[in-house]
């Protein structure tokens, strides 16, 4: 039965490549939507992860509780390194953060401020790519400045080469005194964080506060939003559960899930349109195909065709343009979404103000998930399987004498 569905098919070429048009359309879209749904989600959430934390935190329970920095936790190099050898792990970044006053000569007030120490070069790909730097220059290894935000240079009036006084309690009743050069100013997105922080190496941090190979929070970053679960699963097996606390992203940023949860409704119910579009396509082009073979079916079941063998043969007709159809798309889509997964497509004017005031990419990107490949593959052909009962449907029910007279009328038009 497949041979002669496929021996049909080359009859008339045209119908057969009109209707594999019709499900590659269904296919192409859909797959298209769904990756760039997903890429601005996914990248949403990853570019607000860069200034609040990473898809994974860990932290000592203690701390998390006192927020004192003598509940930090010691974890030596081995440590972080068999992290970081994870799979999925795209980086792991150590931070020490605490609380100080500081002041300047020129100003008899002072300010409490967080300071938070990193790893110059691994926070090149996530602050820096969310913030930016419009005085001065970004951290190097040693470097023993610190950068303010904006916010915060317009409040004390000072700029680059001015020195800070800080005071503040070091780790275990130790002191953190000293002064400390302003290195840089930086563009933050997120206001809290450019009025109240302060930014400083990560080895200065550490000889500040007296805290060799000490952190508050280690953040780990994931290739993929999906793989967050197996990585948090992984690491939940190196550390003590009654010492420490591992949270993921949905409980670091948990005040942006609602919006998150909105937008994913939005882009369901928009997906939901699209199929109905593309299956009424669909529908109506294996209507139209069924109409005109009207003459077609009376002939066979007249010589002798039973109507169950003529309906397994145009089932195999269907199921072929439809494979056909769905394959094409994804052969055609795959290297689309994979150029603009690398390469988004750029925002211009306002659109873009008002993505960073929210610390989103001012790009739209798409998601290489291949499960998503697979889930519209699967849906696309679904529909076409339902709607290839209706051929079913209509042979059953033929009335095989009202379809001879369209051939006897159509001879008597000759």
């Amino acid at each position: 039965m497949m041979k002669l569905a496929w021996l049909n098919l080359h009859r008339n070429p045209s119908r057969a490549l009109l209707t594999i048009f019709s499900v590659f359309i269904a296919a192409f879209f859909s797959i298209l939507f769904g990756s760039t749904k997903n890429g601005i989600l996914n990248s949403s959430i990853d570019s607000i992860l860069k200034l609040s934390g990473g898809h994974i935190e860990i932290r000592s329970k203690s701390y998390s509780k006192t927020r004192s920095i003598d509940d930090i936790m010691y974890l030596d190099s081995a440590t972080l390194d068999s992290i970081s050898m994870l799979p999925y792990v795209k980086s792991v970044l150590p931070v020490l953060q605490s609380y100080l006053l500081i002041s300047h000569s020129s100003s008899p007030s002072t300010k409490a401020v967080a300071i938070i120490g990193i790893d110059p070069e691994a926070e090149k790909d996530r602050i820096l790519t969310v913030s930016e730097m419009v005085e001065g220059e970004w951290f190097s290894k040693c470097d023993k400045g610190v950068i303010l935000g904006e916010n915060m240079r317009e409040q004390l009036g000072l700029g680059v080469g001015d020195t800070l006084a800080v005071m503040g309690m070091g780790y275990h009743g130790s002191s953190a005194v000293g002064l400390i050069p302003i290195q840089g100013i930086a563009r933050i997105p997120v206001s809290t964080v450019d009025k109240s922080t302060i930014f400083i190496t990560l080895s200065a941090a550490q000889e500040l506060f007296q805290a060799d190979d000490c952190y508050s929070e280690i953040y780990i970053m994931s290739e993929r939003l999906d793989k967050v679960d197996l990585i948090k699963s992984q690491i939940q097996n190196k550390f003590s559960s009654e010492e420490y606390e591992i949270r993921d992203w949905k409980s670091i940023i948990e005040e942006y899930l609602f919006y998150f949860r909105f937008a994913d409704a939005i882009g369901f119910i928009i997906m939901l349109f699209l199929y109905i579009l593309v299956g009424s396509n669909i529908l109506g082009t294996i209507i139209m195909m069924t109409k005109e073979r009207k003459l077609e079916f009376s002939v066979l079941i007249s010589i002798g065709m039973s109507r169950n063998k003529l309906s397994k043969s145009l089932f195999y007709e269907l199921i072929i343009v439809a494979l056909l159809g769905v394959i094409l798309a994804v052969i055609i889509t795959l290297p689309i979404v994979h150029y603009f997964t690398i390469h988004p497509i750029p925002l211009y004017g306002e659109a873009v103000a008002t993505l960073k005031q929210f610390s989103i990419y001012s790009g739209l990107y798409m998601s290489l998930d291949f499960t998503l490949f697979i889930k519209q593959f699967l849906i696309v052909l679904g529909i076409c399987l339902v709607f290839a009962t209706y051929p079913i449907a209509f042979i059953q029910h033929l009335k095989v004498d009202e379809g001879l007279s369209k051939r006897d009328a159509n001879e008597d038009n000759l």
